[in-house]
């Protein structure tokens, strides 16, 4: 018999394979990503929203990778409008958030966030180099949604992604603000 088969020790040619998943995702990310937003927002109690108005938005997202399944960081989101005269019209908010991924070799994630938000309405005069607002509200903000990372190089990934962003503005004269945003991210994780 060949010594290999004589000896308690196996075939020393023969070595175990490593089934678990390769390290995905780097300490370190940042994500930009641009899309379109419906907004609509319903006055006072909760009822019917308004017409909804389709506008661009812009997000950035920088933060950390606590785990393999899990990515939290510091979210900023803009949808805006410009109306006329240098008016812009915008639903801005500043969140806490996290992505959270089912798969930890996997790209698709779900994400909630939380802080504070602004609707706001600000004038710009070419003319004077200046600036004003006219309308600025503030309330607690938060979203939910869900996306894809496609790897598309070494420590960058492509995908879209869906999200309803919402701001309540309390007190007198109180509101609810909601944009559901389609986009599409970049997010670079340093990997």
């Amino acid at each position: 018999r060949p010594r290999a088969r004589r000896h308690p020790g196996g075939n020393p040619y023969l070595r175990e394979a490593d089934d678990t998943p390769a390290r995905r995702r780097g300490p370190l990310w940042v994500s930009l990503g641009l899309g379109a937003g419906g907004e609509s927002y319903t006055l006072g109690a909760p009822g019917p929203y308004s017409a909804t108005r389709v506008r661009p938005t812009l997000s950035i997202a920088v933060g950390g990778t606590v785990g393999q399944q899990l990515r939290v960081g510091l979210e900023g989101f803009a949808w805006f409008n410009p109306i006329h005269d240098g008016v812009l019209e915008s639903v801005t908010t500043a969140m806490v958030g996290g992505r959270f991924y089912p798969s930890a070799a996997g790209g698709l994630y779900l994400h909630l966030a939380g802080g504070v938000g602004r609707y706001g309405q600000d004038a710009s005069d070419t003319y004077c180099g200046c600036s004003s607002t006219l309308v600025s509200d503030v309330g607690f903000a938060w979203s939910v949604g869900a996306g894809l990372e496609l790897p598309v190089g070494r420590g960058l990934s492509l995908g879209p992604s869906v999200e309803m962003v919402r701001m309540n503005v309390t007190g007198p004269g109180g509101y609810r603000e909601r944009v559901i945003n389609f986009g599409i991210g970049l997010t670079y994780d340093g990997r």
